[in-house]
């Protein structure tokens, strides 16, 4: 296969992965696409909060507030107050959450040392 034909086939295979992960699978049954945007984003930011949300989300800090509390309720997200400003909560995954996550990005990892065995740095560069 070409770089493109193994990157559209990733791309298809993490798409057919977030489906079968919305729609019942054994992670976290029942989740929307809209909920696992949020997760994704708490996931990867370091000192994530309802304002940094809203702001990169570009949506109102009232309807984040509303998707956390949802997700918080389902057990995925948790708030803890911050230790430098205790007017700020942090929102982390909870940990069978970021576990879930852990194991996609060892998922993905693999898939680029795969990619990396097959092609020249010059496709990867494109992929990074």
């Amino acid at each position: 296969m070409s770089f493109a034909e193994d990157m559209n086939y990733f791309y298809y295979r993490s798409s057919i992965s977030e489906l079968r992960t919305m729609h019942g699978g054994d992670y976290s049954p029942g989740l929307s696409y809209h909920s696992m945007l949020y997760l994704s984003i708490i996931a990867g930011m370091a000192d994530c909060t309802v304002s940094k949300l809203a702001e990169i989300l570009q949506i109102t800090r009232s309807a984040v507030t509303i998707k956390v509390n949802e997700l918080v309720k389902r057990g995925y997200v948790e708030k803890q107050q911050s230790r430098e400003d205790g007017r700020v909560w942090l929102l982390t995954l909870t940990p069978h959450m970021a576990d879930v996550y852990a194991m996609f990005g060892k998922i993905s990892a693999k898939m680029e040392n795969a990619l990396r065995e097959k092609h020249a740095d010059n496709d990867m560069a494109l992929f990074g």
